[in-house]
């Protein structure tokens, strides 16, 4: 028999998977690339030829601006605001956020990717003394990997450098941002820590991760990882030249963009 409290956790549970494939939905979509290539096999296979003209001309319009560098670090800019908090001189917990490190099965290691700047920034404020300890949180956002913990690899990484255990904290059950701050709060209940955490995570990200901690976990922000650099000057090779990096710079921020609107429709009607 099904209590009112078990119904009601089970409606919890899916709703939370739900969120979860629903946003694996939205990161397959929003990718600037499909756009391109769907656009150019639906003029391929056109038999009308004003559609397929007017196809043809927007994905090549649709490729030359989603890889014109330029417009792509602009658009980054637009995420990356400057941090005006000023820090304090001292925190207790730097909060990595993950996305940026797995276990390699075949080099039996972590390896790491383009946003391990999260790590490398917090490994310096450690060793500095401006902050005590190290938490990691991640999980799996992977679809088939589930038992692989993003966290777990980190953590390994870290001993390796002899930091003690003792200075090492984990979460490893998020799947996304949300539940990267909504879980670590539980921990720091569980450990009774009340100071707020200084948080790293990529400068793109921090208006996503402000509109949860500003909810469930008041925080500081080291801004990491930056795309655009409002000092860098463009030659005209950069200006006119398609770049790769580009596309990945613009489908960055429309997932950010995108996130922000599913999380404020979340926090509003949750």
């Amino acid at each position: 028999m099904y209590t009112r409290g078990k119904v009601a956790q089970f409606c919890h549970i899916c709703r939370q998977h739900m969120f979860f494939y629903l946003s694996k939905l939205l990161l397959f979509v929003l990718k600037p690339l499909l756009w391109i290539i769907a656009m150019s096999i639906w003029a391929l296979l056109s038999k009308n030829d004003r559609l397929k003209k007017r196809l043809s001309i927007l994905s090549l319009v649709t490729l030359l601006l989603c890889s014109n560098p330029f417009l792509a670090y602009q658009t980054a800019g637009l995420l990356e605001k400057p941090e005006r908090n000023r820090l304090d001189s001292h925190y207790q917990i730097g909060l990595v956020l993950g996305g940026f490190a797995k276990w390699d099965t075949s080099l039996n290691r972590t390896v790491f990717f383009e946003a391990n700047d999260r790590l490398m920034q917090a490994l310096k404020c450690y060793h500095t003394g401006l902050i005590d300890k190290i938490m990691i949180s991640s999980g799996s956002a992977s679809l088939i990997h589930q038992k692989a913990k993003e966290a777990d690899a980190i953590k390994t990484y870290l001993m390796s450098l002899n930091i003690p255990d003792s200075n090492i904290l984990i979460e490893n059950q998020s799947k996304n941002t949300f539940e990267n701050i909504v879980f670590s709060k539980e921990i720091f209940r569980q450990k009774k820590l009340i100071s707020k955490p200084l948080i790293f995570t990529s400068a793109w990200h921090i208006p996503r991760v402000k509109m949860c901690s500003d909810v469930f976990l008041k925080s500081d922000f080291y801004p990491c990882h930056y795309l655009h650099n409002p000092k860098q000057s463009f030659d005209l090779y950069e200006l006119i030249v398609p770049s790769a990096k580009a596309i990945d710079t613009f489908e960055i921020c429309l997932k950010e963009w995108i996130g922000q609107l599913a999380y404020w429709a979340k926090l509003k009607w949750a």
